[in-house]
């Protein structure tokens, strides 16, 4: 794992955008949509980051698909999106008349397991994945200044009764307190706190430490900042498809975890808890929101797709709506949206083991 500091949506916006000139296989021609019915499914509830992105797609999806179709959005929430990709795996037709938004929230689970599951994140087809860096904050009071990452961890470190939000110990929420884990952060988490919630908590001086994607923080969490109710920390980074994490040029003047992790000890982190925080921010960030085919939709159908999204990606009222709603990020397509949800998703025995043994001694939780 190399960690490198560059401008990113520069040079990979660039890529990514130029491949929308790649050329597909010529048997996408063939798939037409003209009078159909699509369905974007979505397994949480109206409002959320998932619903927003299917929303701000639905439009441009119904003017660059073949055929020109109606396309609507389908909310199916339940279990922390468990129950809509159950149904989507069951039930989704492979002729690309039914697509799904997949979250972290959606990796997250199919990482921990259980009898709940009855979909493999590994067997449907990506038509993309659109990365969010997370972006850490905390309280004043905690002695962080944000100038100088070394002495504000230990200045968490040394703040007594730190508390952190989550929605509960097998939740999204694991990139942050693996994090906290690796950099020697004693946190107490409370749990049953949504999004909404942990930030509003954070305000009111309830909790002391916090994060949330790059489009919540830009939109939600930088007034705090302006008047002095919070202070930015760090941020994940970048996972790139072939598994190097790069610094976002979102945030050029924040630190990420690696650096944090590299200026306080002097390397690179190793073992099962580094494996896993690799895991953990690849979900979070890289394959923080996608669209999928179920498994055995046909490469013609899905290239059909991945033309479709390529195609509105180049619309500039998308792309002055999309700047809005998920930053300066270069979408990943096909094959290397595969990558990025094998890298999120894809945890070693060993490691998985490691996972499970440090949430039952943290949180009494068996998995």
């Amino acid at each position: 794992m190399l960690l490198r500091h560059t401008r990113l949506f520069g040079v990979l916006a660039a890529v990514a955008f130029a491949a929308s000139a790649y050329l597909v296989p010529s048997t996408a021609s063939a798939v037409e949509y003209s009078g159909k019915k699509i369905t974007i499914l979505v397994p949480f509830k109206e409002g959320g980051g998932a619903d927003t992105i299917a929303r701000l797609f639905q439009p441009y999806l119904k003017k660059y698909l073949p055929g020109n179709p109606t396309v609507i959005v389908r909310n199916k929430p339940g279990g922390g999106s468990v129950k809509g990709a159950n149904d989507f795996e069951r039930r989704a037709k492979k002729d690309g008349t039914t697509v799904m938004v997949i979250s972290t929230s959606t990796l997250v689970a199919y990482v921990i397991g259980g009898k709940k599951i009855k979909y493999d994140v590994l067997k449907w087809r990506p038509v993309f994945s659109t990365p969010q860096d997370t972006v850490f904050y905390v309280r004043p009071e905690t002695g962080v200044k944000g100038k100088d990452i070394v002495a504000d961890i230990k200045a968490l470190r040394k703040f007594k009764g730190l508390i952190f939000g989550a929605k509960n110990p097998t939740s999204a929420e694991l990139r942050a307190l693996i994090t906290f884990e690796m950099l020697g952060i004693e946190v107490k988490t409370v749990f049953g706190l949504s999004s909404g919630k942990q930030r509003k908590a954070l305000r009111r001086g309830e909790i002391h430490i916090n994060y949330d994607s790059a489009s919540a923080y830009n939109k939600k969490v930088k007034d705090y900042v302006k008047k002095g109710e919070a202070v930015p920390l760090m941020t994940l980074g970048y996972p790139l498809p072939d598994g190097t994490i790069v610094k976002s040029s979102e945030y050029p003047d924040m630190p990420t975890v690696l650096e944090a992790y590299q200026k306080l000890y002097g390397k690179m982190p190793s073992g099962p808890s580094f494996e896993a925080w690799k895991n953990f921010a690849n979900m979070g960030v890289s394959a923080s929101k996608g669209m999928v085919l179920p498994r055995g939709t046909p490469d013609d159908v899905r290239d059909a797709w991945i033309k479709t999204v390529k195609n509105i990606y180049q619309d500039k009222d998308f792309k002055n709506r999309a700047l809005k709603i998920l930053g300066n990020y270069p979408p990943q397509f096909g094959d290397d949206a595969a990558k990025v949800y094998k890298n999120a998703t894809d945890m070693k025995p060993k490691v998985k083991e490691w996972l499970k043994a440090w949430i039952s001694n943290k949180f009494n939780v068996t998995l």
